[in-house]
């Protein structure tokens, strides 16, 4: 109905708080409303009419009564869509699974919706149950998010003479908002130098390629490096869980070593 408070959404939990002790504080990223953050009163007692607590990452069907700003909304409905608590049972994949979800809550804003940015997370959080690899899953993620906030570097073009980037190698200078030509050599103190097979990479998989092949250490080194420089200019500080994720990296058994094959754009293999 038309002005109604009430309203029914899909989210994702990315934050429970326990209140009171039988209430619980969640916060939500929703398909349609973007976050959100609500109260369910009673959530802990056992005849609760929510059929439980609610869950970190797990998805729910809501319906809430909206509150005035500045106010926690009202949880009245909820019905469990899915859960991914079996990712606890992982170390490296439950690291990830929050860092993806502190990515989100730290990088959006109460009732901001962001593109396709809930099916890109969506999709994150159902690979993470599947067999691919870390290191593909979370820069796939990144790559897509960044690119749905509007965050994600000029990775082809000198940020100076707007030439394209056509030397192996290139300046990373995330003042300058990507890459810079050895030419015009940028003034960020905080730039460094990145291979041009690196960047293709990044774009490829801000575009939703995944690698055929598992992908060589170094470049897990360089892509992570280049996202983690990104995010923490952008937010002006790192995210806590991001030294988790670098430890589940390095423990995936799907990392090659240096003799392993790794997928670059088409116009590097054809030696362009």
């Amino acid at each position: 109905m038309s002005g109604s408070p009430f309203h029914r959404t899909e989210a994702i939990c990315l934050r429970v708080i326990d209140y009171s002790e039988t209430s619980q504080i969640l916060r939500f990223y929703a398909r349609d409303s973007g976050k959100i953050s609500c109260i369910a009163k009673g959530a802990k007692r056992k005849k609760s009419t929510f059929r439980g607590a609610f869950h970190f990452l797990a998805v729910y069907n809501l319906v809430r009564m909206e509150k005035m700003s500045g106010s926690l909304d009202l949880v009245t409905q909820a019905e469990l869509i899915e859960d991914f608590h079996a990712l606890a049972e992982d170390f490296s994949r439950y690291s990830t699974a929050c860092y993806i979800a502190e990515f989100l809550d730290t990088f959006t804003l109460d009732g901001q919706v962001v593109g396709n940015l809930y099916d890109i997370t969506s999709e994150a959080l159902h690979r993470l149950q599947k067999d691919v690899p870390l290191p593909d899953l979370l820069f796939s993620f990144e790559s897509k998010a960044l690119r749905a906030l509007g965050f994600f570097p000029r990775l082809r073009e000198c940020g100076g003479c707007r030439s394209a980037i056509t030397t192996s190698e290139a300046y990373f200078a995330p003042r300058d908002g990507g890459v810079i030509c050895l030419r015009c050599r940028p003034r960020d103190q905080k730039r460094f130098l990145v291979r041009r097979a690196a960047l293709e990479s990044l774009v490829h998989f801000g575009e939703g390629d995944m690698p055929r092949e598992p992908i060589k250490k170094w470049l897990v080194d360089a892509l992570r490096t280049i996202l983690d420089t990104v995010i923490t200019y952008q937010l002006e500080r790192t995210l806590r869980s991001s030294r988790f994720v670098r430890r589940a990296l390095l423990e995936s058994d799907k990392l090659m070593d240096n003799n392993s094959v790794t997928r670059v754009a088409p116009s590097l293999q054809k030696g362009v």
